[in-house]
């Protein structure tokens, strides 16, 4: 079995299937093949029943799957090593969801994969987050152990009172007595939610947070304007889904005008594709990116 062709295949049929509309370029230069070779499979999709809707020389969209059922139980043999990669990426995405614990439940029963069906019985994200929601409908205080910072870089346990999630519950969020802050806590960088049975003390100073597109959260309002091209484009919406809602097409080119809680968030995203991005009209961003190239340009000086 070609597993490299047919990992091609699979990634092909979910990037035609997206809701981003990808050009042959672009495919063959994401799957690294050739424009020919996305072509022909384009015809064995519709040799095997598959319709296609051509929306310009360029784009092609999957509408449907064929009449007969795919056995891709037959078609992939997943190992243990992969359906822990599986279990990450999707714990990664979901942030411990239901959808999560669905597409697991659904894995685990497609392939029969007893190193899946392990993993889904260990104390992961799921469970801190029903942890947190109990927490949060009873108004009581919770310990998050272990957990990781991504500003500090150190481990630690915090006494919070948790009173919110984010979309997808990919974050909580909670008030910190000991600093006096509100915070966004990441739900897979918790190590478990330990309930300390004592009940809220400071609901007043509760925050609603809402993050930009990038997903970052703070109290200033920075606007922000890139002018991208239709791969940076896609690949902001795939990444940032929120992102489409601040999006617009001028010349040629779609422009993101959007305000952001922290410049590290699309300062990264512009770092990855700075010869796919202009910045437009935002200094705050020009300046905090010179900033990031001369501290990065001094490790190699």
């Amino acid at each position: 079995m070609d597993h490299a062709r047919i990992e091609r295949l699979l990634r092909l049929m979910l990037m035609l299937s997206s809701n981003v509309d990808y050009t042959t370029p672009e495919l063959a230069d994401l799957l690294e093949i050739t424009e020919r070779s996305i072509y022909r499979y384009i015809r064995s999709f519709k040799d095997n029943g598959f319709v296609l809707e051509k929306r310009n020389p360029n784009i092609h969209k999957l509408l449907k799957m064929p009449l007969d059922e795919i056995k891709l139980d037959e078609l992939i043999q997943i190992s243990s090593e992969e359906a822990f990669i599986l279990h990450t990426l999707l714990l990664s995405i979901t942030g411990g969801s239901q959808i999560h614990i669905n597409l697991e439940q659904k894995l685990a029963a497609l392939f029969d994969a007893t190193s899946i069906t392990e993993i889904i019985g260990k104390k992961t994200a799921a469970e801190n987050v029903r942890i947190l929601k109990k927490a949060i409908d009873e108004k009581e205080c919770v310990e998050l152990i272990d957990y990781e910072s991504g500003h500090t870089m150190k481990v630690s346990d915090r006494i919070v009172e948790p009173y919110g999630f984010s979309t997808n519950y990919a974050d909580v969020y909670a008030y910190e007595p000991a600093s006096g802050i509100c915070k966004t806590f990441k739900i897979t960088r918790i190590g478990w939610v330990r309930p300390i049975g004592t009940e809220w003390e400071f609901e007043e100073k509760h925050e609603v947070i809402d993050p930009d597109c990038f997903r970052m959260n703070g109290k200033e309002s920075i606007p922000v304007t890139l002018r991208m091209t239709l791969m940076a484009k896609n690949l902001l919406i795939e990444e940032y889904p929120l992102s489409m809602r601040d999006i617009s097409y001028k010349d040629g080119y779609w422009l993101l005008n959007t305000d952001v809680k922290d410049l590290a968030g699309v300062g990264r995203f512009y770092l990855g594709l700075s010869d796919q991005i202009e910045i437009i009209d935002s200094p705050k961003l020009e300046s905090y990116i010179k900033r990031r190239v001369r501290k990065d340009l001094v490790k190699f000086i």
